[in-house]
């Protein structure tokens, strides 16, 4: 007798599920093995993240004093003001299965990456600003980056995003029928979350501005990184289906919660080089100055749940494909968007003065992530 026959009168209360094929034809080819390796390509989008207005413009012409300012006629946005680093990317899952020869209990390792993605904007137009609220006279204003009267420069800013993930757990067959079954699993999850910003400009002053000589170069340097990672247990139920014409389907659902670790940090510096004297670098950027450079960090709990479904077939034996879809939720994340602050109490050089800003307050959100997966599963 099959090592396995007395497996096929498990469940039968879930026989009502409707496939009425024999048991002994619609068992998975590779019943009897013990090992499935699941290679997925992943092609996910990591939701991005809103970040204000950075980098604006003017028609040619528009004066010094309006030049690049919000709301101001004329006035365009070439960077930020919209959802960043939110496109298609490649990642991959692995996971090793292991199960009893009647499929009815074994464990999952498994490993989730999508991999480091850089987005740059660069841009050298005539005239360039970056947009800020300037807290002194309560009005939207702006740092001149270029103008055609008596500035030349140029700006760049760069976006990295990443996502990784690792879990293992204890499955245990729960619901067993003809030509379905139901899957309960638990066990350990670890995530983590990376993202980075770095905008710097270079500027060259082609015309004395009262104590400013001409020849005078400035470049400022601003950074943002916010990092996240979560340590929990996790929970997850898996359905899987057998089709007549040889489709499966196979719906996931996993529920993690437990702590996350978040850091932001900031840091920025200005360096002046004056014709004939020298250079000097100064704390503090921009959006980076020494009211908020700085490291913080907090823990706070945080759950992680994630969906998935997917479609399959066999090729022959040993060999399984599939496409599907996932989406993953992961609460009290800290994002880039949640450490800038774009307004400010002074301009570069200067020192800090009147409401100290830009600063700091340590702010969460819900992060999502979601995409295709085109899957593989190898057994042995």
């Amino acid at each position: 007798m099959d090592d396995c026959s007395a497996c096929d009168s498990m469940g039968t209360a879930c026989d009502s599920m409707g496939c009425t094929m024999p048991r002994n034809r619609i068992r998975a080819p590779f019943a009897h093995l013990n090992y499935r390796i699941h290679a997925d390509y992943l092609l996910w989008s990591l939701g991005g993240f809103d970040l204000p207005a950075l980098v604006t413009t003017s028609p040619v012409g528009t004066s010094a004093a309006n030049a690049g300012i919000l709301n101001r006629s004329g006035t365009s946005v070439l960077f930020g003001d919209e959802n960043v680093g939110d496109d298609m990317r490649s990642g991959l899952r692995l996971t090793l299965q292991w199960d009893d020869r009647c499929e009815t209990e074994g464990f999952d390792l498994s490993f989730l990456g999508i991999f480091e993605d850089n987005e740059t904007f660069q841009d050298s137009r005539a005239v360039l600003a970056r947009p800020v609220f300037d807290t002194g006279t309560g009005t939207e204003s702006a740092l001149l980056v270029a103008h055609p009267d008596f500035l030349s420069g140029s700006v760049r800013a760069n976006v990295e995003s990443s996502l990784y993930a690792f879990d293992v757990m204890r499955r245990q067959r729960i619901c067993s029928a003809v030509c379905d079954n139901m899957d309960l699993s638990f066990g350990y999850r670890h995530g983590r979350l990376d993202e980075a910003l770095q905008l710097s400009q270079q500027s060259t002053f082609t015309q004395a501005q009262g104590p400013i000589v001409a020849g005078t170069a400035r470049s400022l340097a601003d950074s943002f990184e916010t990092d996240n990672r979560f340590n929990g247990a996790q929970f997850g139920l898996r359905y899987q289906s057998r089709y007549a014409n040889g489709v499966y389907l196979s719906a996931n659902a996993k529920l993690a919660f437990g702590v996350n670790q978040a850091e932001a940090r900031i840091d920025g510096q200005t360096t002046t080089t004056v014709p004939g004297i020298g250079s000097s670098t100064t704390t503090g950027g921009l959006l980076a100055q020494s009211t908020n450079i700085g490291s913080y960090d907090q823990s706070d709990f945080s759950v992680i749940p994630e969906f998935g479904i997917t479609l399959s077939t066999y090729l022959d034996r040993n060999l399984q494909i599939g496409v599907g879809y996932n989406l993953l939720i992961w609460t009290n994340a800290i994002q880039i968007e949640d450490a800038i602050d774009r307004t400010v109490s002074q301009f570069p050089p200067e020192l800090p003065s009147g409401t100290l800003n830009p600063a700091f307050e340590f702010d969460s959100g819900t992060f999502i992530a979601h995409g295709l997966n085109f899957n593989a599963v190898f057994a042995f």
